[in-house]
C-alpha cells in the first residue's frame, strides 16, 4: 500500500481506491484463513497453531491498514469526496468479510475482536496527532483539520471533539502564535509493529504496554502486540526499532548531534534518508488551517480556555 495520501479527487475515485483497498486486503486474508485451515485439519496442535496465526496475521495488517488509509480517509481526502468514514470503511467492507470467511470454515474470531471493534473508533485519530507532529522524519506532506472538517469528524465519530479536538486546537494555538508544533525527542516504536506509540486512548494519555526480558524494557502499542511478542519471544527479542537503535549509538551521530537539539533531528531525517531540503514531510499550508480557526470558528478561543484549565 501506498503513505497515506488522499484516496482521490472526488468521489468517484475515492469509491474506486476504496474498492481496490478491500480486494486487496480480502484477498490476502482469505489467502491467510485457507492456508491455516489446511494445516488446521491435520491435528489438534497445528490447529492451535493457526488460530494464532490468523489472530496474527489480522492483527498486522489492520495495524498498517489503520496507519495508511485511516490518516487518508478521514483526514487528507478532500471533504467533499469523502463517501465514508475510516470507521464505516473498515468494519463494513473489511472486518464483516473477515467475520464472513472465518465462519466459513468453522474458525473464531480472535480473542481481542472486541478490543479491535473499538480501537476502530479512535486509534487512526491519535496516530494521526503523531505523524503530524513527528512530520519532520517522515516523507509525508500533512496538514491539520479545518473547523468544516472537524464538524464532519464529530459527526462520525462522536466524543472526537473532547478526545482528540483538544489537541489539535493547541497545536492551532502554537503556530498563531508562531510556534509550529514539532517535538523535541524521537518517538518510541512498538517492539512487535514499529509504529509509533502515540495511542491517546479516549479519556486518557498515552498508554505503553511493557515487558522486561533480561534487564531490557520492551515497549508496545497495545495489548495484542504484546500479546503477539510473548508468543514468541526467541524470534522477536533481539530486533531493534530505529529509535532502539539510535539510542544504542547504534546509527552514526555526529558530536555536534548530541548537543544541539536542531543537528540532532537533522542527522535523524538524514539518517531515514529524506536528505534533500524540504524533502522531509511538511505541512502543505504551512499552518493555515490554523489561522481558519482564530478567523472562522467562533468558539476556538472558548475551547482554548477551556483546554488551558483542564
Amino acid at each position: 500500500m501506498d503513505k497515506p495520501k488522499p484516496l482521490g479527487s472526488n468521489p468517484e475515485e475515492v469509491k474506486s481506491e476504496l474498492a481496490r483497498r478491500a480486494e486487496l486486503i480480502s484477498t490476502r486474508l482469505k489467502r491467510t484463513i485457507e492456508f491455516a485451515n489446511k494445516l488446521g485439519k491435520r491435528g489438534r496442535q497445528l490447529k492451535e497453531a493457526v488460530e494464532y496465526y490468523i489472530a496474527k496475521s489480522f492483527w498486522l495488517n489492520w495495524r498498517t491498514i489503520a496507519a495508511l488509509t485511516g490518516p487518508s480517509m478521514d483526514y487528507l481526502t478532500p471533504l467533499d469526496s469523502r463517501i465514508m468514514s475510516f470507521r464505516e470503511f473498515i468494519t463494513e467492507w473489511v472486518g464483516a468479510q473477515f467475520k464472513r470467511q472465518l465462519e466459513d470454515y468453522g474458525i473464531e474470531l480472535p480473542w481481542y475482536w472486541k478490543y479491535w471493534e473499538e480501537e476502530t473508533k479512535w486509534w487512526h485519530h491519535s496516530f494521526e496527532l503523531g505523524i503530524y507532529l513527528w512530520r519532520r522524519t517522515l516523507n509525508i506532506h500533512n496538514r491539520g483539520p479545518t473547523p468544516e472538517e472537524r464538524k464532519w469528524l464529530e459527526e462520525k465519530y462522536p466524543g472526537w471533539e473532547e478526545n482528540f479536538g483538544r489537541y489539535w486546537d493547541l497545536y492551532a494555538k502554537n503556530y498563531i502564535e508562531g510556534r509550529p508544533p514539532l517535538p523535541k525527542t524521537a518517538p518510541l516504536l512498538c517492539n512487535m509493529c514499529q509504529v509509533p506509540l502515540i495511542s491517546i486512548k479516549p479519556g486518557r494519555h498515552v498508554v505503553i504496554y511493557q515487558k522486561e526480558i533480561n534487564g531490557r524494557i520492551y515497549n508496545f502499542c497495545s495489548p495484542v502486540c504484546m500479546w503477539i511478542f510473548e508468543q514468541e519471544v526467541e524470534r522477536y527479542k533481539g530486533h531493534m526499532t530505529y529509535v532502539d537503535r539510535m539510542a544504542a549509538m547504534k546509527i552514526k551521530l555526529s558530536p555536534e548531534a548530541l548537543t544541539n537539539i536542531e543537528r540532532l533531528w537533522d542527522e535523524i531525517i538524514w539518517n531515514m534518508g529524506f536528505t534533500e531540503a524540504g524533502e522531509a514531510g511538511l505541512d502543505p499550508t504551512n499552518g493555515a488551517w490554523a489561522l481558519l480557526y482564530k478567523e472562522k470558528d467562533p468558539e476556538y478561543q472558548k475551547r482554548i480556555a477551556k483546554w488551558m484549565e483542564a
